[in-house]
C-alpha cells in the first residue's frame, strides 16, 4: 500500500508515513478545515502528536484574548499511549468516532491560567466525543481527568474511566457544564463554586461544590453520594415540582431534577468510512441518562458534511458567501478562526444548523446583529463565540418579532453559544446579547459576559443593557451563565418560561449609586433575574447571584433585589442564593434582599459588619417566601 508523509500546518512538524487511505483522509480534512485544525490518526508517530499538542498549548496557555483558534480532530483509534494532553485557550478536542468509545485518549487536563491554582479564568475550551482512558487512578488529582474550568468550557459526550476533578489542585474554579457523559468513577470538586450536570451517567456518583450544585436528568447513585459528602449526612426531600429533590433546607447545596423535559444533544462531526458527516441527535422528552450507548450512536440523523454544509473558513468566506449558502438551504460548519460579518447572517430555512468547531468566533461588523434567525422550526446554533469589537444592537436574534407561532414539536436550540462584550483589543458595545422572540426556543448552556477585565472595560466603555431578553413563550434555559450587565442580566417577558440553574455575578463597576437605579429611580440597582410584571406563569430553580461590587470608584453601592418576579400563583422560584464576594477593605457595598424585598442581605466593606456570606431562599410563590436563617447570625 502506498505511503505518504504529511506536514502539520503552521508548526513545521512532519508526521510519519501513513497508509494511503488514512493519509488521503487526513490530507482532505486539512484542506477542508484550514490551518487551525489539526487532524490526527492512530497511525501517526504519537510522540510527534504529543509535540504538536504541547506546542499549541504553550502558545495558547496565557492568550486569554488572543486571535488564534484551534481544533484537534482525532480519527477513530487508540491514542492512549500519548502523554497527557494539556488544553489552553481557544482549543477544542474532538473525537471523530460514532461514539466516544471509538477514540481513546490518555489523560486530558486544563492547567490553570492564573497563579495559586486559580482556574477562575479558564475559559473558551471544549472537549467532545472521546474516551479518557484509565491508567493509574487514585485520590491524587494528578492522576485524574482534571477539567479545571470556569465558564465557556463545555464537556460533552465523553466516556471517562478516571476519577474526574473539576478544579486545579483544590484552587478556586467558578462554574462548569458537562452533559451526555458517562463517568465510571466519582466526578466533582471541593472548590468549585457551582456546577451543572445534565443527562450524564455517574456510576459512582458526584461530590463537592460550594454554593449551587445542580444535577439534571442524570443516572447513577447521585443522591446517595451527595448525601454522604465528607461523611456528613445531608438528606434530600422533595421540593415544589414533581421529580425534584433538594437538601438546601438541611444545610446542603444540591438540587436534583429527575428528568430533562425536552432536549436535543449537540450535533457533532464524525467519520463514516472515508466520508465526513455531521450527526444530529434526535429530540428526547423526559430524558434520563446519555443519548448514546456502546456500539450505538443514539437516535438521530446523519448529514454529509461536503454535500449538505458550507464549510466556512475565515480566509475564504465572508458574510455574503455564507448568506448565499444559507439562502440555498445549506447548513454551515464554521472552522477555527474569527469571522467578521459586515451584514447579519440570516437563517431562514427550517432545520438549519450553524455549527462551530475550534472556538470559531463571529464578530458583527454591522449595526444590526451577528445572526438573525427567522421564526421557523428546528434551528440549531451551536459551538460559536460571538464577540463585540464595535457597536451592534444584538448578537443573536431568534425571531425578529414575537408571534403566536409555536414550535414545541420541533424547537430551536442555542447550544454552547458564548457572548462577549469587551475585554479584547477593540472596544465593544451591544444593547442585548441574545434576543429570543420565537416561542419554545431552548438554550442548552451559554456564557453571556460583559467583560469585567481585559482591555476596553468600564462602566462607560463596554456598555450593554441585557445579557438575555426573552419575549417568546415556552422558552427553556438549561445551564445559564450570564454576568455583569448594566441592567437586568436576564429579562423574561414571555409566558411559561423555565430556567434550570443560573450562575450570575452582577456588574463590578457601577459608577456610584446614582448611576445604577431602576424603577424610575425608586430602587437601587437592577435585578439580575427579572420576570416582567405581566407574566402569569414561570418556573426557575437553582439560581445563584453574586455581589462583586469592587470597581465602584470608591462609592457605596447596593442592589435592593437580586431577583424580581410577579406575585401570582403560577410563578415559582426555588433554591435561590446570593453570595458576598466583594472586597472587605473597600467601600460598603452589598445586596439588600434576595427576591421581592425578602431574604437576608449580604454586605461588605469598611465598617459594614459584614463580609463573605451565602444567604438562601428556598422558595417564593404568590407572595409567600421560605427563607433560610441569616448566615451572619450563625
Amino acid at each position: 500500500m502506498k505511503k505518504l508523509a504529511l506536514v502539520v500546518a503552521g508548526l513545521g512538524l512532519v508526521l510519519p508515513a501513513l497508509a494511503a487511505s488514512t493519509a488521503e483522509t487526513v490530507a482532505r480534512a486539512r484542506k477542508l478545515f484550514g490551518a487551525g485544525t489539526y487532524v490526527f490518526s492512530p497511525d501517526d508517530d504519537l510522540a510527534k502528536v504529543d509535540a504538536t499538542v504541547e506546542t499549541v498549548f504553550k502558545k495558547q496557555h496565557h492568550q486569554q484574548f488572543g486571535p488564534d483558534r484551534y481544533a484537534f480532530l482525532f480519527l477513530p483509534g487508540d491514542y492512549s499511549k500519548m502523554k497527557t494532553i494539556n488544553v489552553g485557550y481557544y482549543t477544542q478536542v474532538l473525537g471523530l468516532g460514532r461514539s466516544p468509545l471509538d477514540v481513546k485518549l490518555p489523560n486530558v487536563k486544563t492547567p490553570c491560567a492564573l497563579p495559586n491554582n486559580n482556574a477562575t479564568c479558564n475559559f473558551w475550551v471544549g472537549i467532545e466525543n472521546v474516551t479518557i482512558t484509565e491508567k493509574e487512578n487514585n485520590e491524587d488529582p494528578y492522576f485524574a481527568f482534571q477539567w479545571a474550568v470556569s465558564q465557556a468550557a463545555p464537556a460533552r459526550r465523553l466516556y471517562v474511566e478516571r476519577k474526574a476533578v473539576f478544579d486545579w489542585f483544590y484552587g478556586w474554579a467558578s462554574g462548569g457544564y458537562v452533559a451526555d457523559t458517562v463517568f465510571k468513577k466519582p466526578a466533582g470538586s471541593w472548590s468549585q463554586q457551582q456546577y451543572y450536570y445534565r443527562n450524564n451517567r455517574l456510576e459512582q456518583g458526584a461530590y463537592g461544590v460550594n454554593w449551587n450544585n445542580f444535577v439534571h436528568g442524570c443516572e447513577g447513585p447521585v443522591k446517595e453520594s451527595l448525601e454522604k459528602n465528607k461523611d456528613k449526612s445531608i438528606p434530600f426531600a422533595p421540593i415544589g415540582r414533581d421529580g425534584i429533590v433538594s437538601n438546601w433546607k438541611k444545610g446542603g447545596k444540591d438540587t436534583i431534577v429527575e428528568t430533562t423535559e425536552v432536549i436535543r444533544e449537540k450535533p457533532f462531526l464524525y467519520l463514516e468510512g472515508e466520508t465526513f458527516k455531521v450527526f444530529v441527535p434526535a429530540l428526547r422528552r423526559n430524558a434520563k441518562g446519555v443519548s448514546w450507548g456502546e456500539g450505538d450512536m443514539g437516535r438521530g440523523m446523519s448529514l454529509d458534511l461536503v454535500k449538505d454544509f458550507l464549510i466556512a473558513r475565515p480566509d475564504k468566506h465572508d458574510a455574503k458567501a455564507i448568506n448565499a449558502a444559507l439562502a440555498k438551504g445549506r447548513h454551515v460548519l464554521f472552522t477555527p478562526g474569527i469571522f467578521h460579518v459586515t451584514e447579519p447572517l440570516r437563517v431562514t430555512k427550517p432545520g438549519t444548523i450553524l455549527l462551530g468547531i475550534g472556538e470559531a468566533t463571529i464578530v458583527p461588523e454591522n449595526d444590526e446583529a451577528a445572526v438573525i434567525c427567522a421564526d421557523v422550526d428546528g434551528l440549531t446554533v451551536a459551538g460559536l463565540i460571538f464577540d463585540a469589537e464595535r457597536a451592534s444592537k444584538r448578537f443573536v436574534m431568534m425571531g425578529e418579532k414575537k408571534t403566536a407561532k409555536r414550535h414545541a414539536e420541533n424547537p430551536s436550540f442555542l447550544i454552547d453559544t458564548i457572548y462577549r462584550v469587551g475585554g479584547t483589543g477593540k472596544p465593544g458595545k451591544t444593547d442585548v446579547c441574545i434576543e429570543i422572540n420565537s416561542n419554545d426556543v431552548i438554550i442548552d448552556h451559554t456564557w453571556v459576559w460583559r467583560a469585567d477585565h481585559g482591555e476596553h472595560t468600564g462602566w462607560y466603555a463596554n456598555t450593554s443593557r441585557n445579557g438575555i431578553l426573552v419575549n417568546g413563550d415556552g422558552v427553556i434555559g438549561y445551564g445559564l451563565f450570564v454576568e455583569h450587565f448594566q441592567e437586568h442580566d436576564i429579562l423574561w417577558t414571555g409566558e411559561d418560561g423555565r430556567t434550570y440553574f443560573l450562575q450570575n455575578e452582577k456588574c463590578y463597576d457601577p459608577d456610584g449609586q446614582s448611576a445604577w437605579m431602576s424603577h424610575d429611580g425608586k430602587k437601587k440597582g437592577w435585578a439580575a433575574y427579572k420576570v416582567a410584571d405581566h407574566v402569569k406563569k414561570h418556573y426557575a430553580v437553582g439560581l445563584g447571584v453574586y455581589d462583586v461590587l469592587i470597581n465602584t470608584n470608591g462609592k457605596s453601592v447596593f442592589l435592593d433585589d437580586a431577583i424580581e418576579v410577579p406575585d401570582v400563583p403560577d410563578v415559582l422560584i426555588e433554591n435561590a442564593c446570593i453570595v458576598e464576594l466583594a472586597a472587605g477593605d473597600g467601600p460598603i457595598v452589598g445586596f439588600n434582599h434576595i427576591i421581592n424585598g425578602m431574604g437576608y442581605g449580604i454586605r461588605t466593606g469598611k465598617g459594614s459588619g459584614g463580609g463573605y456570606a451565602v444567604q438562601r431562599v428556598y422558595s417564593r410563590n404568590d407572595g409567600d417566601t421560605d427563607i433560610a436563617p441569616d448566615y451572619y447570625k450563625k
